[in-house]
């Protein structure tokens, strides 16, 4: 099946049916209210580090064993396998376009001749390979996380200094400044809308588990705030889903977090978890993905979405970029 052509093979309505089968994934409640396969649930997600944590979700719906999962052409390119005749399919959502085949390492082969023992063993190699080659250095993330955390009205402070058992902390705070970076030449400045203050001298790693909880805290909306819906929840279903959050981003860039064993704890004690709201944590995780992971394009981010002086200020630089840029066209000519 040639994967080039592949979304001529659906209708339109075939993302409206994936994104369904994410919804009742949410909807199936009773299945990980269970502590233990809500934590099984969790670790998978983790195991697949190169998706979003939504597409990992169906993929889980999907094929529960799964170890692995490429499309055709990257099987191929990356490790000279194909893909095994009869061989299921999973499919994962894309942007701007309908759907996407991948398919699990236990249903290929080497597009060679192969003995089938020593491939058992090769298969584990590339399993463990490629989950390394898909984390990166503390600092790629910290450096990702300073750059982009002003596009969602945080100021950031990392000298925050508190007692031993606070790593870091975020509060509602409008009275600081903060530097918007809309390209190297331009920034615009604005008032912050929150404070997200670490602990100094605490290691790289730890800072990074703690921003994530308290992340988790905001984009799970338990700071009451204009820009959120009001939520009713305890303490304890607060603190569970900032834990699980931090949890999942970091298990998912490889970096040790204590929220393991929060979690743990929890699980061994109860029989199921809080009522949490699982939809809440997947958005919070994906948002705290695509701060680390990359320079965020302003306009797509929090802050312009929310803050009407801000979307103004920042319309207006974009239009005196795009003047500056005609005139030097015009120059160059």
């Amino acid at each position: 099946m040639s994967e080039v052509k592949q979304q001529d093979l659906f209708e339109k309505n075939d993302r409206e049916k994936e994104i369904a089968s994410i919804n009742r994934l949410f909807q199936d409640v009773k299945r990980y209210r269970k502590s233990r396969e809500f934590m099984r649930m969790l670790n998978f997600y983790a195991s697949f580090p190169y998706l979003g944590v939504y597409n990992a979700a169906l993929v889980e719906q999907q094929r529960p064993g799964a170890k692995m999962v490429l499309t055709v052409k990257k099987w191929a390119e990356l490790y000279d396998r194909k893909i095994k005749p009869n061989a299921r399919p999973v499919i994962i959502l894309l942007p701007f376009y309908p759907v996407e085949f991948l398919f699990d390492i236990y249903d290929t082969k080497p597009i060679g001749k192969y003995n089938k023992e020593d491939d058992n063993y090769i298969i584990e190699q590339i399993i463990n390979r490629h989950k390394a080659e898909c984390k990166s250095d503390v600092w790629f993330y910290l450096a990702n996380l300073e750059d982009n955390l002003s596009k969602y009205g945080i100021a950031y402070h990392s000298n925050y200094v508190v007692g031993s058992e606070i790593q870091a902390q975020i509060r509602i705070d409008n009275s600081e400044e903060i530097n918007v970076r809309l390209n190297k030449e331009h920034t615009v400045n604005h008032n912050c809308h929150f404070l997200l203050s670490v602990r100094a001298g605490s290691n790289k790693a730890a800072q990074l588990a703690s921003i994530f909880h308290e992340l988790g805290h905001l984009f799970c909306q338990h700071l009451a705030y204009p820009w959120f819906k009001d939520r009713s929840y305890t303490e304890l279903v607060k603190e569970f889903e900032a834990e699980t959050v931090s949890y999942l981003v970091c298990s998912r860039i490889g970096i040790h977090t204590h929220s393991m064993e929060y979690l743990a704890t929890y699980i061994n004690d109860n029989e199921e978890i809080p009522p949490v709201d699982i939809e809440r944590i997947f958005d919070a995780v994906d948002l705290i993905e695509q701060i680390i992971k990359g320079n965020r394009e302003v306009t797509r981010c929090l802050l312009y979405k929310k803050d009407k002086a801000f979307k103004e200020k920042v319309d207006k630089e974009k239009e005196l970029i795009r003047k500056e840029k005609e005139e030097a066209a015009k120059e160059a000519f």
